[in-house]
């Protein structure tokens, strides 16, 4: 359980930098990033988990 809410952690940070402009946004990042870590948690999402994992990779290159 502990390991998949630091997954969930990970995942949620790296789609918050990928979206993220880091300027104007920054004031509600914690919030935003808190919200999507308590979506992740909520169910078995691991299609779409997998789909965001692999289009932040695309965006961080």
């Amino acid at each position: 359980m502990e390991e998949l809410l630091k997954e969930n952690e990970a995942l949620a940070k790296r789609i918050i930098d990928c979206i993220s402009d880091g300027y104007d946004d920054e004031e509600y990042r914690d919030e935003t990033m808190q919200s999507l870590v308590a979506e992740l948690d909520q169910g078995n999402f691991e299609n779409i988990k997998a789909a965001l994992k692999e289009l932040c990779s695309r965006v961080e290159i």
